[in-house]
């Protein structure tokens, strides 16, 4: 009977180990389980956080002649979920009143049936510089790519359209300069020397191959030379000129001096230009601020003579689309 009893209790023993072990298992299994619907939560919870609308952020739209205003640094909203740019070199003053600008010379194209095509930044420039590459435009923070991609790619689609509608076209990107001498810098992607050459250099395959508006140099409406775009009578600069806005280059300036501070144009004139490819053109206007866009008004005055002058240079080299 004893041998029996012990039996029964190293069995009993056995069992109650195995449900032991069993009851381990099932709770192993069900935190696992547990744990993994948290690790997904979490997951999503993420793909939430990082699914922002950027569209707030820009303002497009299309238009019914071949021109594309565009305005990077004029932007003033500053998300505080994003960091400041704050790599060596980065520059983040913003250009007042230039969206301003790019707004109201839209609107006095816009009365005279003349719409142009634009893509406004309206971000800060301290979170994101638009006109540099991906890889510079944020520090090398690649939280703000997928804005950089909607930017870009809404003015190469642009771009594309205007191609594919009249041919060829102009990308005007409008900025504001610092610099003590109060004119415009017209920027062609050509440096203070190339401009100060004489007019047969500047109608030389060396230079010309150089400049954001090759492709009109070389098929313009007028039938005049790459020189006389930059600085004759019919040029961007002396057009601004007539109307009591001076610039560089143009018939009265006809290149800076060498100890003169002035912008060639910036990776949204090379990319969007002639110069490498396509029958697009491209100019950076740099404006002064004395007189032209301290204040409101100014910005109005100024934007109705740059109004006329974007149709009066499309009529002269481009085509009549108004």
């Amino acid at each position: 009977q004893m041998i029996a009893a012990f039996r029964r209790f190293f069995s009993f023993k056995i069992c109650t180990e195995k449900i032991l072990l069993l009851i381990t298992f099932l709770t192993f299994i069900s935190c696992s389980s547990t744990k993994t619907s948290n690790d997904e939560q979490d997951s999503t919870v993420l793909i939430v956080d990082n699914n922002i609308d950027w569209s707030e952020f820009i303002e497009y739209s299309k238009g019914n002649i071949p021109v594309i205003l565009i305005s990077v640094h004029g932007g003033t909203l500053m998300p505080e979920w994003l960091s400041d740019r704050s790599c060596p070199g980065a520059v983040t003053v913003k250009d007042d009143n230039t969206y301003e600008l790019a707004k109201e010379t839209q609107e006095a194209l816009s009365l005279i049936e003349a719409s142009p095509y634009v893509v406004l930044n309206k971000m800060s420039r301290k979170k994101i510089d638009l006109n540099r590459s991906l890889e510079d435009s944020n520090c090398g923070d690649r939280s703000t790519e997928e804005y950089w991609d909607l930017f870009h790619k809404k003015v190469l689609e642009y771009r594309q359209e205007i191609e594919t509608l009249f041919g060829k076209g102009l990308v005007l990107d409008l900025h504001g300069h610092g610099h003590s001498i109060q004119r415009i810098e017209l920027g062609y992607l050509l440096s203070k020397s190339n401009l100060s050459e004489n007019d047969e250099s500047l109608n030389s395959n060396d230079i010309t191959e150089l400049s954001s508006i090759k492709n009109l140099a070389a098929n313009n409406r007028s039938g005049i030379n790459h020189s006389e775009l930059l600085r004759g009578e019919k040029s961007f600069g002396s057009l601004l000129d007539n109307k009591g806005y001076p610039a560089v280059p143009s018939k009265n300036d006809i290149f800076p001096n060498s100890g003169d501070l002035y912008f060639t144009g910036g990776y949204n004139t090379f990319t969007y230009g002639s110069r490498s490819q396509g029958n697009i053109d491209a100019i950076q206007l740099e404006i002064n601020k004395q007189g032209v866009r301290e204040n409101i008004s100014q910005v109005e005055s100024f934007a109705s003579a740059l109004s006329n002058v974007i149709i009066e240079y499309l009529s002269e080299h481009y085509g009549d689309y108004n």
